[in-house]
C-alpha cells in the first residue's frame, strides 16, 4: 500500500474489564481524547455494527475510511503511545483498500 493511498480500516474490540473500572468521567475523558484524534487525522467512519450482545468474541466491529496509510500510522502511535488502548481494549485490525463489487459474479 502506498502511503498517499485512501485506506480502509476494519477493526473488531471487545472492552476490558480496566476500562469499566474507570469513572465514568474518565471514561469520558478517553473517549473525547480518542475521537479528537480520529477528527484530527481525517477519519470517515464507514459502519460501526455493536455485537455485543450477538457475539461473546467482539463488543463492536466497525469499518473507518482513512486518508491515506501516513494517518493510519499516526493513529497506531496515538493508540499504543498515548491512549494505551491495550490497557482498557482488545481488539484486531485490518487494513485494506477499497474495491468496487459492482462487477463481482457478472
Amino acid at each position: 500500500m502506498k502511503h498517499e493511498t485512501p485506506i480502509v480500516r476494519l477493526f473488531l474490540t471487545r472492552m476490558k474489564p480496566a476500562f469499566f473500572q474507570l469513572s465514568e468521567e474518565e471514561q469520558q475523558q478517553f473517549m473525547a481524547r480518542d475521537r479528537a484524534n480520529l477528527d484530527a487525522l481525517g477519519m470517515q467512519a464507514i459502519s460501526m455494527v455493536d455485537c455485543s450482545e450477538s457475539d461473546s468474541e467482539w463488543d463492536f466491529i466497525g469499518v473507518e475510511g482513512w486518508p491515506s496509510l501516513k494517518a493510519v500510522e499516526e493513529r497506531e502511535r496515538f493508540e499504543n503511545e498515548e491512549l494505551q488502548v491495550t490497557r482498557y481494549i482488545e481488539y484486531e485490525v485490518h487494513l485494506g483498500v477499497a474495491q468496487s463489487f459492482e462487477d463481482y459474479g457478472r
